[in-house]
């Protein structure tokens, strides 16, 4: 039986990788976005804003990554809101953390900053799991760390520490 996708949500097939940051070519910040994130208590809500740093333009939004029922694709849904919007949803309780967020070929590279400092990892992300495995996975890939639930954002956030 087909898995039924809740309303408004589209698939995700994400895989994540840890990477040696001495085997990646120089990351460019003027191309680069920090990422701020609280996972808000009590569900699967992330608030997110995203600020380029070469512009300084911000944007925010509100994401729901349901529950996987396997951990490279799960659905999820997206509402995009203003600054004031954000501003009111950004004093619940949670968990936070901070990034820089680069992209290198078809993958994203975070750069995590505060208690997560010295951990980068990289995403490829498609709309389904065999496009998803037909990635070329990088020699600055160390490991795939798809199935390992430590390395979630969600995961990273409540232990603000690097697995």
């Amino acid at each position: 039986m087909p898995v039924t996708l809740p309303k408004y949500a589209h698939w995700v097939a994400e895989r994540r990788f840890l990477v040696d940051p001495k085997a990646l070519q120089a990351l460019d910040l003027g191309h680069a976005r920090r990422i701020e994130d609280l996972y808000i208590d009590g569900g699967r809500l992330r608030l997110r804003a995203i600020t380029d740093l070469a512009t300084g333009e911000k944007s925010f939004k509100l994401a729901k990554k349901y529950a996987p029922d396997n951990p490279l694709i799960g659905p999820m849904t997206n509402l995009y809101l203003n600054a004031d919007e954000y501003a009111v949803l950004n004093v619940l309780p949670g968990q936070r953390l901070s990034k820089r967020r680069h992209k290198v070929g078809g993958f994203t590279i975070d750069v995590f900053e505060g208690a997560l400092e010295g951990l980068v990892t990289a995403e490829c992300e498609a709309t389904n799991r065999m496009a998803a495995m037909r990635f070329d996975v990088p020699a600055w890939c160390k490991r795939e760390v798809t199935s390992e639930p430590a390395y979630t954002g969600w995961q990273l956030a409540q232990n603000q520490a690097i697995p």
